[in-house]
């Protein structure tokens, strides 16, 4: 048996552990699912009062509440219903502070009063921003060039609806237009998307060499020009399920010097690349938070095909991703979480364009300023958290507008241990980390604050005794 057949059970053993955890923890009944016993007491909500909600549908907020007008609720899982309902609002990301209370009656009934204070929504901004993978690579780096810099304007919950409209124009490293609109997913009503970007970098990292991106900049030309328009519809099957359909139009052109440098930046020899992505992903987030969970699971999958032969651009490749994280308190200060993700794709050899791997999307902590290219990948991640200062609110008295005069934080102390493997066929000789287990581990501090903000400020060992001080931003686990 070949080294490349015994990895690649290797692979498919980690995907099927990742399955299997996944129907187990599916096998729990969630609060939405429970039925009513029997001679438990129960009462009847005989009306649901929403407050405060200045520019937000009442059906936007309604939507995410696990319990409706008529429904019968046990008693003694109210407080239960109210925790889990809230989370869901404030998952929503439309509001910074949500109170639900409810008012038992005499006639068996209930009224909960829901009161929200929401966000601004509106954003107009400049754009000031590292285009490396991380801050981490940025610092290392020390180049300046690769700064990007422009005005992001914003709308989100556009209408009260919970729809977005946004638009982007970068300079510096990257030259962007991203237009895009994003529409809201009622319980088991479907919403779209659509999304146009157009890049030019005259600067683009063209290979991979000693387990890092060259770069190659050009003066006369651009490196690379490129397009993407993406059409999507979703459906929210349930109050923690979704379903996405996507079809998205991929389009690079590359300067003959770039293809000179690496002839299989595109696919081999060719200096234009268009193809068709064909996409389903399924999500169930059970997260008590999207933003910094600490209790609740998540099992997302998808699948891609890329490339139709539609433009003979000699692409075929399927890829099948899936990832299981599971979130858990210890006790009132401790909590733990784990994250298994597995990756696979058909195409033994692609396009240097369309990296895989880790070190882009996903890393190694401790690998910050490493690419480990590969095909396949298998990756765990583990931490355990201390929470050193429980969630505080504050109000700032001198500010003038009320959606940013309350302010939340806290703070968590974290150990980390995180490992995975990256497989990939001939790899150049030079990048020694691929086809081989790699591990690091740390300590943290993560700061977390409102409108969805985190830093983490980490310092990482990895497998090579290399150590150093990073910085992330909504770093997941």
């Amino acid at each position: 048996m070949s080294k490349a057949y015994y990895n690649a059970i290797r692979f498919l053993f980690v995907c099927m552990l990742l399955h299997f955890i996944a129907l187990s923890s599916l096998a729990n009944h969630s609060i939405e699912s429970e039925k009513v016993p029997q001679g438990d007491e129960y009462v009847v909500v005989q009306q649901i009062v929403i407050s405060n909600n200045k520019i937000t549908k009442p059906k936007v907020i309604i939507n995410e509440l696990i319990f409706k007008q008529g429904d019968k609720l046990l008693v003694n899982r109210l407080g239960q219903i109210v925790k889990r309902s809230r989370h869901n609002l404030l998952n929503t990301s439309l509001f910074n502070f949500v109170s639900i209370r409810y008012a038992l009656q005499s006639d068996n009934t209930v009224v909960f009063h829901v009161h929200v204070d929401e966000r601004w929504y509106w954003w107009v901004f400049p754009i000031f921003e590292v285009a490396d993978r991380n801050l981490s690579a940025f610092f290392n780096s020390g180049d300046w060039s690769r700064v990007n810099y422009g005005v992001y304007l914003k709308r989100d919950n556009f209408r009260g609806r919970n729809e977005k409209i946004f638009g982007r124009i970068r300079l510096g490293f990257t030259t962007q237009i991203l237009l895009g609109y994003i529409s809201p997913e009622y319980n088991k009503r479907g919403g779209w998307g659509a999304f146009f970007d157009f890049r030019m970098h005259d600067q683009l990292a063209f290979m991979t060499m000693d387990n890092q991106q060259v770069f190659k900049g050009l003066e006369t030309e651009m490196a690379q020009v490129s397009y993407l328009g993406s059409l999507y519809y979703s459906i929210r099957s349930g109050l923690y399920q979704r379903h996405k359909l996507e079809l998205t139009y991929n389009q690079f052109s590359v300067s003959d010097s770039i293809i000179d440098l690496n002839p299989n930046y595109l696919t081999p020899d060719q200096s234009k690349l268009q193809f068709l992505n064909l996409r389903y992903e399924y999500d169930l987030d059970k997260r008590d938070s999207k933003v910094y969970p600490l209790k609740g699971t998540r099992l997302k999958a998808e699948l891609v095909q890329s490339g139709f032969g539609l433009w003979q651009d000699e692409l075929n490749n399927l890829k099948v991703a899936a990832q299981y994280d599971k979130h858990f308190r210890l006790n009132h200060r401790w909590n733990w979480a784990s994250l298994l993700y597995g990756e696979y794709n058909s195409s033994d050899h692609l396009p240097y364009v369309l990296n895989a791997g880790s070190g882009y999307k996903r890393f190694i902590n401790g690998y910050e300023l490493y690419v480990i290219d590969g095909t396949k990948q298998a990756t765990m991640k583990n931490q355990v958290l201390f929470t050193l200062l429980q969630p505080r609110y504050k109000n700032i008295g001198f500010m003038p507008l009320t959606q940013f005069a309350k302010i939340n934080y806290a703070f968590y102390l974290k150990a980390y241990y995180d490992f995975g493997y990256v497989w990939q066929d001939n790899p150049p000789v030079s990048n020694t980390f691929v086809n081989d287990w790699q591990y690091g581990y740390g300590l943290g501090l993560d700061f977390v604050t409102f409108y969805d903000m985190v830093w983490s400020f980490n310092y990482s060992v990895n497998k090579h005794k290399q150590h150093g001080f990073f910085v992330h931003f909504n770093l997941a686990i």
